[in-house]
């Protein structure tokens, strides 16, 4: 029954992230030409550095998540169950003021940050969104915790669901106000609106619906103790994700303009679609690898149960990186406009390192088990630094092209060739087999497919005829050549289910 639920959720997380796909390249095209390049940066830069608040969240949710799978992988008690959630919670509570204190700080100094890429009324209209975005973040902070507790309870279609419906609403309402209200502090006022409703009613669905009680009087040292180690290596891993999201944002806000930023801000948002594609699988299947490797499951016997939901990740994120090699070009030219075209050559540069990286990003779920974690934070932290520094001189030499060489770089190093090393030597996981087994029969009809399918729409001068034309010649390749010659009858199985359950959730 547990895996038929996981199938649905997974099945219902990519309708929703297709959804938000389709929404998103509507709404950020949209939007650009509604409030125009000048506010929508000013909103990107504002927004980059507030997203940097997200580093005190202390991977609370995932936390959440460990413990509790772990709790009811060894049968404990209600008693031992509650001390761990409450003692989550107060760590949420004293971070949400942590990052309350930064936030006004912040605030007052933003006239000062900003004082030589933007105007004295630019300041003034940066610091009203910035106040609504920090409230949305609390909110976002405080619903990773609560998900962290649903998801552990295998209710994985409760979240997915609420996700998709914010999607579709934030679509309405934003396309509507936006044409009366031609400012982009709307986006920071809506999305802080449909957060704090969103919060409110997951909290409520755990009081009553699953009888969790979030209390700070059930805070118990002994797992407070057992679960820092966690919490700051995934604070550690937040401030790498998130440096290599936003810090070249961050830096081009400050060094060029706010015009720059939105151009790197349409690369980073096709890579934000692959990123969030292929990081379904690894949150849905944490709660399974906690119980396996709970149980005394390691080595070979580890690796098989890894592989599957390895290969749905390359799948999924392979055919989204090679089809943007394919067509991405033209997608740019007819959603975003011709002058938009170097937002392409950045999202491939930052999308490859990365879809290597996340092809065994499942491993991480064996790390937080073990609580292995802080290791990998300490590796990808130097690699972070690197990535910052990177950036400085690359935006002087390059443009915004060296700030997505720089992350690129700092990736290769840290997040593959490193980290790979780690899993090696020290978790004992035959990271060479695992690949193979993972990219066999895919990434190669994947890279076939996008040959052929470039070639073809490069010679196509209209750019809606050649996107077309391109991608489903890439899709008929590649998927053709997976099914007939890649996938074993299980994963034939598996992916006819999976989209039958789409459908069904779909519809």
């Amino acid at each position: 029954m547990t895996d038929k639920k996981r199938g649905i959720g997974i099945a219902l997380s990519y309708v929703n992230t297709f959804t938000n796909m389709i929404c998103g390249i509507f709404l950020s095209a949209y939007i650009l030409r509604i409030v125009g390049d000048t506010e929508y940066g000013v909103y990107q830069t504002i927004s980059s550095f507030a997203n940097y608040l997200v580093l005190l969240e202390f991977g609370t949710g995932t936390a959440m998540t460990r413990n509790l799978s772990v709790c009811r992988g060894k049968n404990e008690s209600d008693d031992v169950i509650q001390k761990n959630i409450g003692t989550i919670w107060t760590i949420t509570v004293v971070l949400a003021a942590v990052i309350s204190a930064v936030s006004v700080i912040f605030c007052m100094n933003i006239k000062h940050i900003y004082a030589k890429s933007m105007t004295p009324e630019q300041i003034g209209y940066a610091e009203k969104i910035f106040v609504f975005i920090t409230v949305f973040l609390l909110g976002s902070f405080f619903l990773q915790t609560i998900n962290g507790a649903i998801l552990a309870n295998e209710k994985y279609v409760f979240s997915s669901m609420f996700t998709l419906i914010r999607t579709v609403t934030r679509t309405v309402l934003l396309v509507s106000l936006l044409r009366f209200w031609r400012f982009s502090i709307v986006i920071a006022i809506v999305d802080m609106a449909l957060t704090l409703i969103i919060l409110i009613i997951s909290f409520l669905y755990c009081r009553y619906g699953l009888r969790i009680r979030f209390r700070i009087r059930d805070f118990d040292k002994s797992v407070f103790k057992s679960t820092i180690g966690l919490c700051l290596a995934v604070f550690l891993q937040v401030i790498i994700n998130q440096s290599n999201n936003n810090v070249d944002k961050f830096l081009i806000g400050i060094k060029v303009n706010p015009e720059a930023v939105t151009m790197y801000s349409v690369g980073m948002y096709v890579y934000s679609i692959f990123s969030s594609l292929t990081t379904i699988p690894i949150a849905m299947y944490a709660p399974e690898i906690a119980k396996n490797i709970s149980a005394g499951l390691h080595g070979e016997k580890l690796v098989k149960t890894l592989v599957p939901p390895s290969r749905l990740i390359v799948l999924v994120g392979g055919s989204v990186l090679f089809g943007f090699i394919a067509v991405g070009k033209q997608f740019i030219t007819m959603v975003y406009g011709a002058a938009y075209v170097e937002a392409y050559r950045i999202a491939i540069i930052i999308m490859i390192p990365m879809f290597i990286n996340m092809s065994n990003g499942v491993l991480v779920n064996v790390l937080d088990v073990l609580n292995k974690r802080m290791s990998r934070s300490l590796i990808l932290l130097a690699t972070t630094a690197l990535n910052i520094v990177l950036t400085v001189f690359f935006l002087d030499w390059y443009g915004i092209i060296g700030a997505a060489a720089a992350t690129c770089i700092a990736t290769m190093l840290g997040q593959v060739i490193l980290m790979n090393i780690y899993y090696k030597t020290k978790i004992g996981i035959d990271v060479i087999h695992m690949f193979a087994m993972t990219y066999k029969g895919i990434v190669l009809y994947q890279a076939l497919g996008a040959l052929i399918a470039f070639t073809i729409a490069h010679f196509i001068t209209n750019p809606f005829v050649s996107f077309f034309a391109g991608g489903i010649v890439y899709c008929i390749i590649s998927f053709g050549l997976f099914w007939f010659f890649g996938a074993d009858a299980e994963e034939k199985k598996r992916l006819k289910k999976l989209i039958e359950r789409g459908k069904y959730a779909a519809g």
